[in-house]
């Protein structure tokens, strides 16, 4: 086992802004003790070791260091993982307080052992087993900065607690998930929530802005992955992409309405896109049917555009101070929005495969022409 308290003080006091001296004052110490605690010739008492501990916010085996070998945490946790997975609950929860017990300051331990009680909870449909979660969690995050798992974020266990608590105390659970509600990701999740306290028009508004999210971030997505399928230069890749472009498109048509909204855009830019795959694959019709459409919709747009979604797509049912409105980044109108797709899209691409799409930009300017 080791002990890392002198080294400890020194972190904590710095990562406060604090001073040997301010420190000393704070805790009516000389400042010379101060830095004998931090050079570890001489360690607080234990009286002021509580202290020290409290006032940097950690547990006191966190300020000494204390850890046994990393196995033992590691044994630990996958002793915790196969119990689950054999579905032997009694024994989780068994396993669960003897962990805390001997690692009462350790992040991954408590962490862990919320995500188990959380699964038992569930299992077992048990709130006692929720509320023995939610404190897990909550105490896990005092140790948070001992984190190393990337896929573990403070969201992420707020996430849980707001979860855990929207069948015992929905009012609670909403407004901790209202707290977290970064870009509209937890708009599902308070939309079920309203859902449950009776306020289907609430619910009802909270689903379309998470609709609408969904369609954007899906064009944001089937861009993302068509570029990085073209830039692989293969014939199966390209097909892939036309395959993508195909998916997005299916999925627009079947929740606009008909009117000219945001949509309509997205739709344009698909099909640009399928447009240029389809050249590198010297699908020349094919490529120009996609260009076709796109010119016919860019023309409709352009009489009456709209870069919003507000009662012009399916399944609309957000309130009347919901009107999100989108700016197209290519430029002003349908029409020069293709334009500069043509012009900056393959820009990012290697000449070998710029040469390939020339041909659907050659059809796109004589389209422009005649």
């Amino acid at each position: 086992m080791q002990f890392n308290l002198s080294e400890n003080i020194k972190k904590n006091r710095k990562e406060m802004k604090l001073t040997q001296e301010e420190l000393a004052e704070a805790f009516g110490v000389t400042v010379g003790a101060v830095s004998k605690w931090e050079s570890g010739s001489t360690v607080p008492d234990i009286l002021t070791l509580m202290q020290l501990a409290d006032f940097f916010s950690v547990s006191v085996d966190a300020l000494l260091g204390y850890s046994m070998s990393s196995k033992s945490i590691d044994d630990i946790v996958s002793n915790l993982h196969e119990l689950l997975k054999a579905g032997n609950n009694d024994e989780v929860v068994s396993e669960v307080e003897k962990a805390l017990v001997r690692y009462p300051g350790n992040f991954r331990i408590i962490s862990t052992c919320a995500d188990a009680m959380n699964v038992v909870a569930g299992v077992k449909g048990s709130d006692e087993y929720k509320r023995r979660s939610i404190d897990l969690y909550e105490a896990s995050l005092k140790y948070i900065s001992q984190n190393k798992d990337p896929d573990i974020t403070e969201f992420d266990i707020r996430f849980r607690i707001a979860g855990l608590k929207s069948r015992t105390d929905p009012q609670k659970s909403l407004e901790e998930f209202m707290n977290i509600n970064y870009s509209g990701i937890c708009d599902t999740s308070i939309a079920n929530l309203y859902m449950i306290m009776g306020k289907t028009d609430d619910a009802l508004d909270r689903y379309t802005r998470a609709l609408t999210s969904v369609l954007v971030d899906l064009l944001r997505f089937s861009t993302g992955m068509y570029i990085t399928l073209v830039t692989l230069d293969k014939d199966r890749s390209y097909v892939e992409a036309c395959d993508v472009m195909d998916w997005v498109l299916s999925i627009f048509k079947s929740t606009e309405t008909g009117k000219i909204s945001y949509i309509t855009i997205m739709k344009i830019r698909v099909l640009i896109f399928k447009s240029l795959a389809l050249s590198c694959l010297q699908k020349y019709e094919e490529m120009k049917g996609c260009i076709d459409s796109a010119l016919d919709l860019a023309k409709e747009y352009d009489k009456n555009p709209s870069n919003n979604f507000t009662d012009k797509i399916r399944f609309w049912h957000g309130g009347s101070d919901y009107k999100p409105s989108f700016f197209d980044e290519l430029g002003v109108g349908a029409m020069s929005g293709i334009d500069n797709l043509f012009k900056e899209g393959p820009t990012l691409l290697n000449e070998k495969i710029i040469k390939k799409m020339n041909p659907a930009l050659e059809y796109w300017e004589s389209l422009k022409e005649g």
